[in-house]
């Protein structure tokens, strides 16, 4: 079986976990992205995704969610810990190409596991 794919059990989908997240996460962000993140409680690492209407037509919104999936299906495996994290798309992630999505991502994911909050 595949072990880089993105089952329900690895989605923030309830609107409670999202609020729960929100008020008791920690923060980090840069100039995309900003990610609200706190220690897992259902035994992995688990995603969610907040992109409004101020980042684009909804093309460009679901290009930016594919993209912050895609990145997060290939490399949570990385993690040490299990976390339930937010990314909050800023509106200046609309503008993002393809190849700076990536690095973005990467310095987001890097101050997560380096415990480092805003």
């Amino acid at each position: 079986m595949n072990n880089f794919n993105f089952p329900k059990t690895d989605r923030i989908l309830k609107r409670s976990y999202f609020l729960q997240l929100s008020k008791n996460g920690k923060r980090v962000k840069n100039k995309y992205f900003t990610v609200v993140y706190s220690q897992g409680l259902f035994g992995t690492t688990r995603l969610g995704l907040t992109v409004s209407k101020k980042a684009g037509n909804s093309v460009r919104r679901n290009k930016i969610k594919r993209h912050i999936r895609e990145y997060f299906r290939m490399n949570k495996y990385s993690f040490k810990r299990n976390w339930d994290i937010n990314i909050i798309a800023k509106p200046e992630a609309g503008s993002l190409t393809s190849e700076l999505f990536i690095p973005s991502l990467q310095d987001v994911f890097k101050k997560i596991e380096e415990g480092i909050d805003n």
